[in-house]
């Protein structure tokens, strides 16, 4: 047996408060909506306000740096700037003492070069005297020579002839006398000159090959630092020998200095002559005032030792 049963179900109920609900989640979504719009606005202003800071920040310290960087180098600019300043002025110092120095030497030796050239000069004057007088009151005695050679005699027609040539034949014994004489004297300079050459100078020949010859030779040894170490130079005269016997006796000689062949003796006093050579070796050099005085110090300090 079947039953039926009508049911009225009103939903009316529901519906208006499925449509308060769906207000209030529209407001819901409406204020979770504006919420997170803020909350990015809020995210983003934050992250623009952190990187502007950083910016900042960075700017800031390379401004400083930069800073520092240019004080550093202003300060070694003008450090730079003071010395070549103080340079300048002792370029500038040295420059002016040198021009003096110039002046002065160049005074001096423009002084020596004239008393030279004057010197010179009458010296030549004197050398050319005896041709100057030959030429001036000797020149015509030589042209009239042959005038002079002739007698004027004044005699008579019958002795004229005769007397002339007496006259004239006493006149050229009178002159060849005169020339002998200066003939005799001559020669007897020019033996005289050959006596003092032969004495001076080497034989040409030489009998012997082997022939023992003495040359003049220094030797200068010195110390060069303050270990003891010591340097030699050796000096032959150039005089008659060729360059492979130079060159043989240094050799040689510089040998028997190392091997300690030569002793030393202190020395008294330096040699005047290879101290004045040492001076005017200083007064030629190049070098300034100062220098030189230093130089000439340590010369008159120094001890001697010869062999």
């Amino acid at each position: 047996m079947s039953h039926h049963f009508d049911c009225l179900v009103d939903t009316t109920e529901m519906a208006r408060e499925v449509s308060s609900v769906n207000k209030h989640v529209d407001a819901t979504t409406t204020a979770v909506v504006g919420m997170q719009t803020a909350v990015i606005r809020a995210q983003q202003e934050g992250a623009d306000n952190v990187c502007k800071k950083v910016n900042q920040g960075f700017y800031a310290m390379i401004h400083s740096q930069i800073s520092q960087k240019m004080a550093t180098l202003q300060s070694k600019v003008d450090a730079q700037l003071m010395r070549l300043n103080q340079q300048r002025k002792q370029l500038t110092a040295i420059r002016q003492r040198m021009e003096r120095d110039y002046q002065m030497i160049s005074a001096r030796y423009n002084k020596i070069f004239t008393s030279l050239n004057r010197n010179l000069r009458q010296r030549v004057t004197e050398l050319d005297r005896p041709v100057l007088q030959l030429a001036t009151t000797e020149a015509d005695q030589i042209t009239n020579r042959g005038n002079q050679l002739v007698a004027a005699v004044p005699v008579g027609q019958s002795e004229s002839v005769k007397t002339s040539q007496n006259v004239a034949s006493s006149n050229l014994k009178y002159r060849a006398a005169g020339a002998i004489e200066a003939i005799n004297s001559f020669i007897a300079d020019s033996n005289q000159l050959n006596n003092i050459t032969e004495k001076i100078l080497l034989a040409r020949h030489i009998d012997s090959d082997r022939l023992p010859l003495e040359l003049p030779v220094a030797v200068m040894e010195s110390n060069f630092d303050s270990s003891g170490n010591t340097q030699s130079q050796v000096f032959v005269s150039e005089a008659a020998i060729s360059k492979e016997a130079k060159s043989a006796i240094e050799t040689r000689v510089s040998a028997a200095s190392r091997e300690g062949v030569f002793e030393w003796k202190d020395g008294s006093e330096v040699n005047p002559e290879v101290a004045n050579y040492f001076q005017r070796m200083v007064a030629d050099s190049r070098l300034d005032a100062r220098r030189q005085e230093t130089i000439r110090r340590l010369f008159g300090a120094s001890k001697y030792e010869t062999l």
